[in-house]
């Protein structure tokens, strides 16, 4: 196992930023709606960012969803879903999904830990962000009815000032707002996901 590895899993067994890396990516719209607790309603879901290896930086899968009518149509996100009750537990859930949405298998022994848990007010939903490494070629076998398109992103892309952007929601209510967001060739990449990787952000660069 690789320096970073060993790094990363002791960092993400320590106390870690939660709300304030969150709040660094979230609008104030979020901000004001969202509870410091997440509520015991909420239903529970996972999501797997898994790390690889390439060059001087860590590249990992991102997708698109699909166009629906639904609250995160075509929104770029992590591989994951609903925790089912045949899981083990969610970090079993983040597994299952990422092989059943992008056909990458994963051994659960590649896990290296959890962000905090964050919470998704539009779905109600409460979601355990899964890091894992992986270290073979990614190839992908897309679900398309849960999947557009993988695209990978890298830490070093994200960490890059040029990347950040403030996004505008347009929600069908007719309700608009601004949120920071991260470019991805292309692709804004906001809301949780962006929370999500401000918090992993933050701990790689104490590393």
């Amino acid at each position: 196992m690789s320096d970073w590895q060993d790094k990363l899993r002791q960092k993400l067994s320590e106390p870690k930023p939660g709300r304030d890396a969150h709040d660094k990516m979230s609008s104030l719209k979020r901000q004001d709606e969202t509870p410091f607790e997440i509520p015991a309603t909420a239903r529970k879901a996972a999501v797997l960012i898994l790390l690889k290896e390439e060059e001087d930086s860590l590249v990992f899968p991102l997708i698109q969803r699909p166009s629906y009518d639904g609250v995160h149509s075509g929104q770029m996100a992590f591989p994951g879903g609903k925790y089912d009750d045949t899981d083990e537990d969610l970090i079993e859930t983040a597994l299952r999904e990422c092989y059943e949405e992008i056909g990458v298998s994963v051994e659960r022994n590649k896990v290296l830990g959890t962000l905090s848990d964050i919470y998704i007010p539009p779905s109600n939903m409460h979601v355990v962000p899964v890091v894992a490494n992986y270290s073979d070629v990614f190839q992908y076998n897309i679900d398309e009815y849960e999947v557009d398109k993988v695209v990978e992103a890298s830490i070093s892309q994200l960490q890059d000032i040029n990347n950040h952007k403030e996004h505008i929601v347009d929600l069908d209510n007719g309700v608009k707002f601004k949120t920071p967001a991260f470019d991805v060739y292309g692709h804004t990449v906001w809301g949780a996901t962006a929370m999500m990787l401000s918090e992993l952000l933050m701990i790689i660069e104490k590393i």
